[in-house]
């Protein structure tokens, strides 16, 4: 059919009214989904903020839970973290609460403790209470056989999304405790979150392979620490594939013991300690020093028989430490006269010498046996030669005779009367 020219005007018109409707149809559709994409994007970003704030928040509780333990539980020493809620209402305390957890050197998973850390439920962007690892090293029921100083170390490593450790490549660069925001529920989960009476507060149960996540592809399972005594196990973070949706954050050693330095009372605590000690009567009867097998658990000690030219030297006996140096042996150095009092200690006549040994430096390491024993990782020759002294049976020690937080590595010497 032929239309008329008018008709064709129109026709035309009406093509053009059409074509417009539908851009703007077009328009209107790009709109909204650019405007739910964003929704979307602010939507996980904020629910992204509220976990990591919680995640911050109950690493900031547990550190100072470690650093003020000694205090809250007498004859004990600082350092420990608490075991988590792995029962709730069930527990001897309720929901919220640390309990035993295991065996002796195993790390643990279960919900956080925030009761027993004196704080309020924490819960990530879904509305989900936080969920909390401790190596088996830093937990303390039934604490570990280790000697809980600076330089006990962790067991988890944390793994990017990527694969790349978060905590580094050795195990003193591990993770003492792991905190976990679970986030939405995945769809191997959607029908295990229900409650089960065990958790009125935070809400569903208490069963972590319902809320951290696990994919066998990439040997991943967040829900399950690793099960031998002193064993590494790893936890993998959100993005490592789609079914890993977990968002972490963890404590390490250094976090727990740069924090305990800090105390005002912690040089005096060391130096106070270390006198102690060295004029007591167990030292005044002049034991010979020991040697430590640190692969034995718990450690077990052995009398050193033999001398180095005039000197005997090694551990101080277990025996003649005060309660508080119970957790520092491995620290405790302490070398003899063979007979009489043939040491000079900062000048003074000595019949032997204790030394506290500082923290580590970047040349030394103290993770195995044979490091723990030899002496060079845990003496220095600068300023002073006490390492030489120590190992060839030299007679003269010199250095500091108190501890300072400037210089924490620094060896402390105490004369034995």
């Amino acid at each position: 059919m032929i239309l008329s020219g008018k008709n064709q005007h129109l026709f035309r018109q009406q093509q053009g009214a059409a074509l417009m409707v539908m851009l703007v149809i077009l328009v209107m559709g790009t709109l909204a989904f650019w405007a739910s994409s964003l929704n979307s994007t602010a939507l996980n970003n904020s629910r992204n903020q509220i976990s990591a704030a919680a995640l911050a928040q109950a690493k900031d509780a547990l550190i100072a839970y470690a650093v003020t333990y000694a205090e809250t539980h007498s004859g004990q020493a600082a350092g420990y973290l608490p075991c988590p809620d792995r029962n709730g209402i069930s527990g001897n305390n309720g929901e919220g609460s640390s309990e035993t957890c295991g065996n002796q050197n195993i790390s643990t998973v279960g919900r956080l403790p925030w009761k027993t850390l004196g704080i309020s439920p924490l819960r990530d962007g879904h509305g989900e209470c936080l969920w909390y690892a401790v190596a088996g090293s830093y937990k303390n029921n039934p604490a570990s056989y280790n000697m809980m100083n600076w330089d006990n170390n962790g067991q988890h490593q944390i793994l990017a999304a990527s694969g790349i450790p978060l905590t580094g490549a050795t195990s003193d660069s591990y993770a003492v405790a792991a905190i976990f925001a679970p986030g939405d529920t995945l769809i191997s989960q959607s029908q295990s979150r229900l409650p089960d009476g065990s958790a009125p507060i935070c809400g569903g149960n208490h069963i972590a392979s319902n809320y951290l996540d696990r994919d066998t592809s990439i040997g991943a399972n967040n829900a399950v620490p690793a099960n031998l005594p002193n064993a590494i196990g790893q936890f993998f973070t959100a993005g490592a594939t789609s079914n890993i949706n977990d968002q972490i954050i963890f404590i390490t050693r250094q976090d727990i013991w740069n924090a305990i330095k800090k105390r005002n009372d912690f040089g005096s605590f060391i130096s106070n300690a270390l006198t102690s000690t060295a004029t007591s009567a167990c030292m005044a009867a002049l034991p010979s020093p020991v040697t430590i097998n640190f692969n034995n658990t718990p450690p077990t000690e052995t009398t050193v028989v033999g001398s180095v030219a005039n000197l005997k030297t090694g551990r101080v006996p277990k025996a003649c430490l005060t309660s508080a140096l119970n957790n520092w042996q491995d620290h405790l150095l302490y070398a003899r006269c063979v007979s009489g009092n043939c040491l000079t200690v900062n000048g003074n006549a000595c019949h032997g010498v204790l030394i506290f040994s500082g923290e580590r430096n970047a040349s030394q390491s103290r993770i195995g046996n044979t490091d723990k024993n030899n002496w060079g990782n845990y003496l220095e020759n600068t300023p002073a030669a006490n390492l030489t002294a120590f190992t060839t049976g030299t007679t003269t020690f010199s250095g500091a005779s108190a501890y300072t937080s400037a210089n924490p590595s620094t060896d402390i010497l105490a004369c034995i009367p």
